[in-house]
């Protein structure tokens, strides 16, 4: 079977896909403060990276254009899914950047898992590479990235692993917008 990200890069329109500025690094962007985080990633690591938090046109969502987005909260949804597999599990983390104010971001965490577990069972319905895999073969990981108001450290190991707390339905991280982060720290 193929890797996981690469049948995701295959099944979900490229308008949605956000791909590496530079050779190993990845770069997400919180656009409206100009901030961004970076992840290092090597090049046998199998990675998709999706942004589906898409401005809204003429009045409705262009995720969830069948919603009425004047409804508050209704097509929340957080600001990218990275997926990366490393052998048969497959890691999904959910990422949302803030600059100033933290938010409602554990909903808009949540929104996205079970946004993306809708496309995986929309992609099993018509993809028979997508049938084998179980429920069990995904991990959701949540990851707010803020800015920090405290002391600054002085960046982080690539070797330390990174804590996640663990709320009603989602392991969640928060980090700092400072550090250059690599993808094995979140495993």
């Amino acid at each position: 079977m193929r890797p996981i990200p690469n049948l995701l890069n295959e099944m979900i329109s490229v308008g949605f896909h956000f791909s590496r500025v530079e050779k190993n690094i990845l770069r997400l962007v919180e656009e409206k403060e100009n901030l961004s985080v970076e992840f290092k990633i090597k090049d046998s690591e199998s990675i998709a990276c999706f942004s589906f938090d898409k401005d809204k046109q003429s009045g409705s969502d262009t995720v969830f254009p069948f919603f009425n987005s004047a409804v508050k909260g209704l097509c929340t949804k957080n600001d990218y899914i990275l997926v990366h597999q490393k052998g048969s599990q497959v890691y999904v983390f959910l990422i949302e950047l803030k600059s100033k104010n933290n938010g409602e971001y554990l909903k808009q965490l949540r929104a996205g898992k079970l946004f993306f577990q809708f496309v995986i069972d929309r992609i099993r319905l018509c993809n028979s590479d997508f049938e084998g895999l179980d429920k069990d073969d995904f991990h959701y990981k949540g990851i707010l990235f803020k800015i920090d108001r405290g002391i600054p450290e002085k960046g982080i190991s690539r070797h330390k692993k990174l804590e996640f707390n663990k709320t009603q339905d989602l392991d969640v991280s928060i980090q700092n917008y400072h550090n250059v982060y690599y993808l094995s720290q979140f495993i």
